[in-house]
């Protein structure tokens, strides 16, 4: 994949030729930016880029075997790393510090086949401490003809130390267009009926995963017993409380889902309560519901809710107590109302 093939992400993609173009190419960087908006595939684009054997400088051929190579992660002088869950009943997928120090017996050495060695270190913030304070080293004493990406959807869990070592270059969510094209690319065997596909670009959030994955269907019972929730929630039904935060704190795997959900039709509510058309909302096909829950409320209780879900969400990407912070957000909700 070249630079051409990454829809959107314009300025990313315009620090990164000018660097190519001006031989200004940082020794680090850290992509940065919400999840499946484009960051990884630039990486790899920019690997090939750095190491393509045609003529063009700027960007990469996508033909010759070093692009190639490095599209199927065997060239000798391209690293991914990623994450790996130590155990299957593991919380969370971690890069170890094995991983790093093993990386760092590779870029001991010369570029083997190519120009450059390209590091691309994905979900960069987990890192576990060890690994993270390993890695630390290599970016104070960056190998010779090597370059060092750090992906990142959390760079706020990131070691300040690290931050402060790498050139940042901050992803923006994609537009509708580009998540509409994404869609049309699809094999045809694959693809939905129009209705179908624009409820998924509306419902993107301009993340890639987010159009593709949903199951629709299973998405409409999810928003439906959220949207219960938020209508009935209060200090008289505290049943609602223990019982939402006890049923979901067990679904670890689904919890992130469930909150963003609950983010989209916090934030649907809120424009409905502020008076903003259809065409800004995400869940219209809900309206005839959604409407009269919105109007219960002031426009300030669905915003301090947004932020009870946007805190807890970050309380729980670490190793926070899901049921309780659970139980926190909703006594926030009955606070806000």
């Amino acid at each position: 994949m070249s630079f051409k093939s990454v829809l959107g992400q314009l300025q990313p993609k315009r620090i990164l030729t000018n660097a190519l173009q001006n031989s200004s190419v940082a020794h680090a960087y850290l992509f940065y930016g919400q999840e499946s908006i484009g960051k990884k595939k630039l990486a790899i684009a920019f690997a090939k880029a750095l190491n393509c054997k045609e003529t063009d400088p700027l960007d990469a051929c996508d033909e010759c075997a070093s692009c190639l190579k490095i599209e199927r992660r065997i060239h000798p002088d391209f690293f991914y790393i990623e994450p790996a869950k130590s155990t299957p009943t593991s919380r969370e997928a971690v890069i170890k510090i094995e991983e790093i120090r093993e990386l760092q017996k590779k870029l001991a050495y010369l570029p083997y086949e190519g120009k450059t060695k390209v590091v691309v270190i994905d979900s960069a913030e987990l890192m576990n401490v060890q690994a993270a304070n390993s890695f630390l080293k290599t970016l104070e004493e960056p190998p010779s003809s090597t370059v060092l990406i750090l992906i990142s959807s959390n760079p706020h869990r990131l070691l300040p130390t690290l931050i402060s070592r790498c050139q940042g270059i901050q992803f923006h969510r994609l537009s509708l267009n580009d998540i509409r094209e994404i869609l049309k690319s699809q094999p045809q065997e694959e693809r939905e009926s129009l209705t179908e596909s624009e409820f998924r670009v509306n419902r993107s959030q301009g993340s890639v995963d987010r159009a593709l994955a949903e199951d629709l269907a299973e998405m409409e019972g999810l928003r439906e017993q959220l949207l219960e929730v938020l209508k009935n929630v209060s200090f008289d039904r505290m049943d609602i409380v223990f019982g939402f935060a006890k049923a979901w704190a067990r679904q670890t795997e689904q919890l992130q889902i469930v909150l963003n959900e609950l983010l989209g039709l916090i934030r649907d509510l809120a424009l409905y309560r502020s008076g903003c058309g259809q065409s800004d909302i995400q869940n219209a096909n809900l309206s005839a519901t959604m409407i009269p829950v919105a109007q219960s409320h002031s426009l300030k209780t669905w915003l301090d809710r947004f932020n009870a879900v946007r805190n807890t969400q970050i309380a729980l990407s670490g190793n926070a107590n899901a049921q309780l912070f659970l139980e926190n957000m909703l006594i926030e909700f009955c606070e806000a109302a």
